[in-house]
């Protein structure tokens, strides 16, 4: 359904003497209908900016992103506003993305009022069934953002991405200022949105339980590239960042990722180099993902 080849994005800073940063370099990544895929790892290496290629929401610096079979990123502007409704991101900060002018239940609304497909006396219903589903009371649409408590706005930001029966969910570490329970209660929509819909749904996420309970396949992600992609991850862990990722002991310490110095001049070798209690000379070269086990794992040890 969904599938991103080759995915890379360059950001350039500075006038007089320029520097690119590479946020994202050569991903490939695909999900297809009804199958809930995970993109895990630690802050800084590209996740967002991967999720955002995959949406059409801002133009890989090279690559291509296809759904159905249509190259999403050789469209036009116009072309590809008839598919944003396929498309819903459930953003971490749900502030960023609600209207503080605005009463959630408007706020809810907006999407089957801009789409236009709805009819006006099916509107109401359509969003006391999703705000129904995220576990509020029908008085909460009378209130503004400020009203109401972060997760409460969380689970109405949750409710209008529904609104529109979407083919890919997209939830940006969309559960991580909730509680346990309610957590529990939003997966639990968002899996049956996904087997009523038939939709693709990419759970980006810190949280290494909540990929291993949903996820059917898990990409793991470090300085921008995926060092390891498979369907039992957490069970049978190969690439070194994957077994700290797993280890409390490492992740408590996590910092977040920056190219090594030899990456920046040119001489690029595996990224994870500088931090990997199991690295030898021969580390010192352009890591390949490489089929292992039934995964694919960036790291020489599996050539």
């Amino acid at each position: 359904m969904l599938k991103g080849e080759n995915l890379s994005k360059v950001y350039s800073s500075g006038i007089i003497s320029p520097v690119e940063k590479k946020a994202v370099d050569n991903v490939s990544i695909e999900a297809g209908e009804g199958e809930t895929v995970a993109i895990v790892g630690e802050s800084g290496c590209g996740k967002t900016t991967l999720a955002k290629m995959l949406m059409g929401q801002i133009k890989p610096t090279c690559g291509e992103v296809y759904f159905y079979g249509k190259n999403i990123t050789a469209m036009k502007n116009k072309e590809l506003r008839g598919l944003r409704t396929a498309f819903q991101l459930i953003p971490q900060h749900p502030d960023d993305a609600a209207d503080p002018r605005w009463t959630l239940g408007k706020s809810v609304a907006e999407p089957l009022v801009i789409a236009g497909k709805t009819a006006p006396g099916e509107i109401k219903e359509k969003v006391d069934k999703r705000i129904a589903e995220v576990g509020l009371g029908s008085e909460l649409k009378e209130r503004y953002p400020h009203e109401v408590s972060g997760g409460e706005l969380q689970r109405m930001v949750i409710a209008r991405a529904l609104t529109l029966d979407p083919k890919v969910i997209i939830s940006d570490e969309a559960t991580s200022m909730l509680d346990v329970s309610v957590q529990a209660q939003i997966m639990s929509v968002l899996k049956q949105t996904r087997e009523r819909q038939g939709c693709a749904l990419v759970i980006i996420t810190h949280d290494l339980g909540l990929a291993k309970a949903v996820a059917d396949r898990t990409y793991v992600m470090f300085a921008g590239e995926i060092v390891e992609e498979g369907m039992d991850v957490f069970e049978n862990p190969l690439h070194p960042y994957t077994k700290a990722l797993l280890s409390a002991l490492f992740y408590l310490d996590l910092k977040i990722s920056e190219p090594e110095e030899g990456v920046i001049s040119g001489q690029e070798w595996c990224r994870y180099y500088s931090r990997c209690t199991e690295r030898t000379e021969e580390c010192k070269k352009k890591q390949i993902l490489r089929e292992s086990g039934g995964h694919k794992v960036r790291c020489i040890k599996y050539k």
